[in-house]
């Protein structure tokens, strides 16, 4: 007889269960590694070392599950050593996998591009691109309203006006958007300006579309992990804004192509670093520099910071008022260029300065939006001042 006798394999249901025992052991390990993290931490510095002192221990009774789940993955996020390298393993694996990131305000795009998602509530760039929020009859009306208005209280005041709407980056690379997304809705860009094609005609709309569309045979005319355009984009973006304005200014050209050369540069991500892993965007990536030195434009901030004023000496004696978005900051260097004085304000809202505009009368007011934020609420605007009584305004230009 046999000293020793081979046991016969585990049942097939007995071997489920013991890997579901081992998995729960792991996950219940996991869990348990920020305590025994902290208790090693406590051990470490002794009885005599100045610390933090814990928060209080919540109460157990008379308070929901929910609250004290909150709490332990608020405790655990702060104190786990481990959980920064599995965020990153957990969305690496999503992307290469899925093609999806693990936030939905991003978008992984074909060949590597990176688009905005959803941004806030009520801005999400990709369902702007799906058309699946189309402008409703009276939302169509009240912008119209709010832009004529504008437009129209400064024609009183012989003050011209222009909008420019800067695009999405999905509006002039859909290729680049996931596979399966339907290419060519109907936006509500389309929508605003054939509405105000209809309702109030020549009224001064810069829908620059076409010319970044048109300038994409020259190279990249937005960074591939950023939201915004790259330099050759706002280079045409700056282009197409000076040509509109020759009916203001009819010596105002925009400075000629020829004047800048393309040199190897960094890239720009703001997208980028939303992914924690690694990202290897298509390039070439180039910056635009002046082949000769440009004008010199001198910045002072203005009324605590909401307004920042820029003088170009060697600039035409014209004044502007510019209130912009991200997509605006980064036109000053070339727009300022041919204002002897401009202000510029930074303001998502776009609350439209009625006071400030008839306090600094300048000859032109620009107003720049990114097409996204037409997914927002429509502008209103403020008891604007009846023209007589604008003569007791302060005029700072």
């Amino acid at each position: 007889m046999a000293l020793f006798t081979r046991s016969a394999p585990p049942p097939p249901r007995r071997r489920r269960d013991l890997a579901a025992a081992g998995a729960l052991a792991l996950f219940l390990a996991w869990l348990a590694l920020p305590l025994a993290h902290a208790g090693l931490r406590r051990g470490r510095a002794g009885d005599n070392t100045l610390r933090e002192a814990p928060p209080p221990s919540a109460a157990v009774k008379g308070r929901p599950l929910s609250d004290r789940l909150r709490e332990f993955a608020a405790e655990y996020e702060r104190t786990s050593p481990i959980r920064r390298d599995l965020v990153r393993l957990y969305m690496g694996l999503k992307v290469r996998v899925l093609g999806a990131a693990s936030i939905a305000t991003l978008v992984v795009g074909r060949e590597r591009w990176l688009f905005v998602g959803r941004e806030s509530p009520t801005v999400d760039e990709r369902r702007y691109f799906l058309g699946l929020r189309p402008f409703t009859e009276d939302e169509l009306d009240r912008w119209c309203r709010a832009l004529e208005g504008r437009r129209r209280w400064l024609a009183e005041q012989g003050i011209a006006y222009r909008l420019v709407v800067a695009p999405n980056k999905s509006s002039i690379y859909p290729e680049q958007m996931p596979a399966g997304y339907p290419h060519g809705r109907r936006t509500r860009l389309d929508q605003l300006s054939e509405r105000l094609a209809a309702v109030a005609p020549g009224f001064p709309l810069v829908d620059l579309r076409p010319a970044l569309r048109a300038g994409k045979g020259q190279g990249l005319v937005y960074w591939p992990t950023d939201s915004h355009w790259n330099d050759l984009g706002r280079y045409l973006a700056y282009r197409e804004i000076a040509r509109s304005l020759a009916g203001v200014f009819p010596a105002l050209q925009p400075l000629p192509a020829e004047d800048f050369a393309f040199v190897p540069g960094p890239r720009s991500r703001d997208l980028e670093e939303l992914l924690l892993i690694p990202w290897d965007p298509p390039g070439p990536f180039r910056r635009m520099v002046p082949r000769r030195p440009l004008p010199e434009v001198t910045a002072t901030a203005e009324e605590g910071g909401a307004w920042t004023a820029l003088r170009c000496r060697g600039a035409a004696r014209r004044t502007a008022i510019v209130i912009h978005d991200s997509f605006g900051e980064t036109l000053k260097p070339l727009l300022a260029l041919h204002f002897r004085r401009s202000r510029w304000a930074l303001d998502r809202n776009h609350a439209f300065p009625a006071a400030a505009i008839a306090g600094m009368r300048p000859q032109v007011v620009i107003e720049e939006i990114v097409e996204r934020y037409l997914d927002e609420e429509p502008w209103r605007n403020p008891p604007l001042p009846p023209a007589g009584r604008l003569a007791a305004g302060r005029i700072l230009f």
